[in-house]
């Protein structure tokens, strides 16, 4: 799903006509990421299956740009899937009461990244979707952090 959120985050960029600076992280990732499942694909026997999910990733790479509607819905579904994402992962800290293995500094690295892209956006493109997205995103990985501190604090002092 991290995939496809890269792709449509790509597209959307593309199909706006934003600066490179903007969006170039995307690419980047989205090599490392379709490495990694190749390789986990071709060691556990499953290349075919790995052809099958580029040539639907290629399709909806050119779907999603057929109409305006199209792209700016997949823009804030795909929000709507890291919101819930996080949503999800909250919910797991509060129902277990312990942070376990959970890393504060690693979320709040991107609580800092979401941070930081509001103001791009905001100096860049001005994009309302975008602008949406990181606020919500920085809303959410603060919480978790947040979230993380709290627990690891009170096991600590139990």
């Amino acid at each position: 799903i991290s995939l496809f959120s890269f792709l449509v985050f790509l597209r959307y960029h593309i199909y706006y006509g934003y600066p490179l600076e903007t969006y170039l992280e995307y690419p980047i990732i989205i090599a490392q990421d379709v490495i990694l499942i190749y390789c986990i694909m071709h060691f556990t026997g499953n290349v075919k299956r790995a052809l099958f999910y580029a040539v639907v990733f290629w399709g909806g790479w050119y779907m999603i740009t057929l109409q305006k509607w199209i792209i700016d819905l997949a823009m804030n579904l795909c929000t709507l899937v890291s919101a819930a994402s996080k949503l999800v992962q909250l919910q797991h800290l509060w129902k277990a009461k312990d942070s376990g293995q959970l890393s504060a500094l690693t979320w709040g690295m991107s609580a800092y990244t979401s941070a930081t892209r509001i103001i791009t956006t905001v100096m860049t493109t001005n994009d309302l979707a975008v602008l949406i997205r990181f606020i919500i995103m920085l809303i959410f990985n603060i919480w978790v952090t947040a979230t993380i501190l709290h627990y690891r604090k009170t096991k600590r002092t139990d």
